[in-house]
């Protein structure tokens, strides 16, 4: 499970170090891919291939296709360097305006790479929508 939030910078090679507690979960590598939102999503292997299965399942016609030329042609298959790192295309940084700052914020079954600046706007709205906390 990918939980907590975690400030990291994105150096000059568009490499991103990945948080030490979420390494171990991604020793087959994972996929990274557009968010719901201004970020993107990055799943291990295993659970992108669920998570792909179960969408698929719940869609048909147009609206599978549109989903499936939105999602498949922009991920793209990622693996840990020798210091913990994956590398973020350019096309995808680009899609979520990453600057050098970013959070990477633990989502339950994946984690998702906001620009600091916009994950802390979208938190701030969340604050102040409520307090409907379940736990």
């Amino acid at each position: 499970m990918f939980l907590g939030e975690y400030e990291h910078t994105i150096d000059a090679k568009s490499r991103l170090a990945i948080p030490a507690r979420f390494r171990s979960q991604m020793d087959r590598g994972a996929v990274i891919s557009k968010g719901q939102g201004a970020c993107l999503s990055v799943y291990t292997i295993e659970r992108w291939e669920e998570r792909s299965n179960e969408l698929v399942a719940s869609k048909s016609g147009e609206e599978l296709r549109d989903f499936e030329r939105r999602i498949y042609p922009s991920a793209s298959e990622v693996e840990l360097d020798g210091q913990g790192r994956i590398v973020i295309p350019a096309k995808l940084r680009a899609y979520a305006r990453l600057g050098n700052d970013v959070t990477i914020a633990g989502v339950r079954d994946h984690f998702e790479v906001w620009d600091r600046a916009t994950w802390q706007a979208y938190q701030e709205r969340l604050d102040a929508e409520g307090d409907q906390i379940p736990f």
